[in-house]
């Protein structure tokens, strides 16, 4: 592929920030302008691959998570659902992305989606779920994880009782 100069101003602080922002493979200002330029690009053409949404979610998220664990480094202090919630979310945004276009089967497709989607909910949520096994759960506030909990397994305790009754009136319980 030929390459084509281009002459553009931009501000100070801009590429103050191009210059510290890192992107895998990437070291010169003109290779992350071409990095961004291509990953955009791609996104918009909805040819984004899974793996390479995820990098570039864990790439958006990473002053986050680089901030928290050196607050925790710092404070001899954890979090279990900030990190769980850390790498989850780039991984439901990466499928979200790299699914953009439901091709020539979209029913199929969006029922494929959904299925990942769910699995992705599901396997966060129990994830979270095994923090309740114990009595304090590994947070900054331990009640912050029993403020949510208690409700969440009052609704579950409703979805089963409907769920048994409704087996009992259709022959299945």
């Amino acid at each position: 592929m030929a390459m084509q100069t281009v002459s553009a101003r931009i501000p100070g602080e801009d590429l103050a920030w191009l210059a510290t922002y890192d992107i895998q493979g990437a070291a010169t200002p003109s290779d992350k302008l071409r990095a961004l330029v291509s990953q955009v690009r791609r996104q918009h053409e909805g040819s984004l691959e899974y793996s390479a949404s995820l990098q570039w979610m864990r790439d958006l998220t990473a002053p986050f998570v680089n901030a928290v664990g050196a607050f925790e480094h710092r404070h001899a202090n954890h979090s279990e659902i900030v990190r769980l919630v850390s790498d989850w979310a780039p991984q439901i945004m990466a499928l979200l992305i790299a699914e953009s276009s439901l091709g020539r089967e979209p029913q199929r497709k969006a029922q494929e989606i959904e299925e990942k989607l769910l699995q992705r909910c599901f396997q966060l949520l129990a994830a979270i779920l095994r923090l309740g096994v114990t009595p304090i759960s590994d947070c900054y506030d331990p009640q912050t994880l029993e403020r949510y909990l208690s409700p969440l397994l009052d609704l579950s305790g409703v979805i089963a009782a409907s769920r048994k009754e409704a087996n009992k009136e259709s022959g299945h319980g």
